[in-house]
Order: structure tokens, then C-alpha cells, then sequence
């Protein structure tokens, strides 16, 4: 979207889509996430209070401080965290302490001999993000106002649960028809039949952006040949010449 400071965008999203690395780049871009997080889980053998939340992250000494108020430091070392494929996902700090060895809490922590936090490298990103949930959470609600009631009166009222084609292309095409459908039953709620009416009457398309997608698609047609006839020339020189067409 090419912004520029001190420009910026607020993007709000559903939780379960998005990972560390999207965020980081957001942020880059000047984009400000509001990207829903799931809260972490309970863990069988570890007390709520020793979850990994509750260990305090200081950034101007790169520590954490756990709920016995002992700190956990790293060596520095950055650590590559696999996919089932063998690649890189991400890079992580470990945090460890000695202490754990004489901590009388350890048994509620961990069933190690030493409690180790994993950091990722964009847990900076990911904490901010959360941030701007906890801190704005009457404005992520404005999202699932808006965004949940098509998806809810499409699969619940009207019964389109599932697609009935397959693949990419068809299925978008499916999906667009059906939001089509709905983008005209919700104006009619909203604006009624001779609004409706009346805007499609004085509706008159933009032949100017028509135009310009389909010199775009010949010119790429003609880049792709690999021996380009020698008419294709004088066709392309003919097109530049059309004239442009007003609304």
C-alpha cells in the first residue's frame, strides 16, 4: 500500500490466521494490527500462575522474572524453530536459571530440573499487537459487529454451509456470486427498492479502467511469447492510439 510516515492503517482480523512474522511486517509497513489472539491454554502439570504469561520480559536487560522473582537470562544464542518440512519458521532465545535447582516452587513450574522460556523473534510485534486488543477492546468488537453478520445470515439463514465446486477460481466465483446476492438484499433493507432502483439508473461504468486492464493483459500476453510475430508490433503501437473513453 506504499505508506509513508506518518501514515497509517488500522487492520482488524479474526483470531487463528495470522502468525509472529505477519505482524512483524505489519508493523514495518506502518500497519497497526488488531488481530484477535487465542488466551493460552491450561497446562496439566503447571499451576495458572506459572504460565508462561505471568513471567515478567524486561527489555533493557533482555530478562525474564518469574513468580518467585529469580530471573531468567539467555546466552544470546538464536535458535531455529523446524517445520514438519525441515525449514525455518523462526528464530528463538532460550532463557534459563540456575536457581531452579534450589527453588522450593519448582515442582509447580516445571517437571524439569530447570524452567526454560522460549522467546520468539517477534515477540515484539506479537506483544504489541495483544496490546492494542486488551487496550482497545470496544473497537475490535466493531470488527465482529461488521464482519461476522454476513457470514452468519449467508451460512445460517440462507443454508450455504459448504461450496459446490472445487478449486481455487470456481470456488472465489461461487463466493462472489453468493456476497453479490447479499451485497443487493442489504441495500434493500437499508435504502429500499426505489433507491435501489434509482442508483442503478444513474449507475454509468468507468471505460477508463476497463481500458487500461486490457492493455495490461495484451501487453503481458506479448512479453510472455517467446518468438513474438512481427505484427504484434504495429498491434501494440495501434493500441496506445485508442482513445479514452469518459464515464
Amino acid at each position: 500500500m506504499e505508506l509513508k510516515q506518518p501514515d497509517n492503517i488500522d487492520v482488524l482480523a479474526d483470531k487463528g490466521y495470522h502468525n509472529g512474522r505477519q505482524l512483524h511486517n505489519c508493523a514495518l509497513q506502518n500497519i497497526h494490527t488488531y488481530a484477535a489472539y487465542r488466551e493460552q491454554p491450561a497446562v496439566k502439570h503447571l499451576d495458572k500462575e506459572f504460565l508462561v504469561a505471568q513471567f515478567a520480559y524486561d527489555k533493557q536487560t533482555d530478562t525474564y522474572t518469574c513468580p518467585a522473582g529469580e530471573q531468567l537470562t539467555s546466552t544470546g544464542t538464536w535458535h531455529n524453530k523446524k517445520r514438519e518440512t525441515g525449514e525455518t519458521s523462526y528464530r528463538f532465545k532460550k532463557y534459563t536459571t540456575l536457581q531452579c535447582a534450589h527453588c522450593k516452587l519448582r515442582t509447580q513450574c516445571t517437571k524439569l530440573q530447570q524452567r526454560a522460556i522460549e522467546r520468539s523473534e517477534y515477540q515484539d510485534a506479537v506483544d504489541a499487537n495483544n496490546g492494542r486488543i486488551n487496550e482497545n477492546k470496544a473497537y475490535y468488537r466493531t470488527r465482529q459487529s461488521i464482519c461476522e453478520h454476513p457470514f452468519g445470515t449467508v451460512k445460517r439463514a440462507w443454508g450455504y454451509t459448504y461450496t459446490l465446486l472445487k478449486g481455487l477460481k470456481k470456488v472465489d466465483g461461487e463466493i462472489s456470486l453468493i456476497m453479490l446476492c447479499y451485497n443487493i438484499k442489504r441495500t434493500l433493507n437499508i435504502a429500499g427498492f426505489e433507491r435501489l432502483l434509482e442508483g442503478i439508473n444513474k449507475w454509468a461504468p468507468d471505460y477508463r479502467r476497463v481500458l487500461c486492464s486490457l492493455k495490461m493483459r495484451i501487453y503481458k500476453r506479448i512479453a510472455a511469447l517467446s518468438k513474438p510475430m512481427k505484427f504484434l508490433t504495429a498491434w501494440k503501437h495501434s493500441l496506445l492510439q485508442i482513445p479514452v473513453m469518459s464515464s
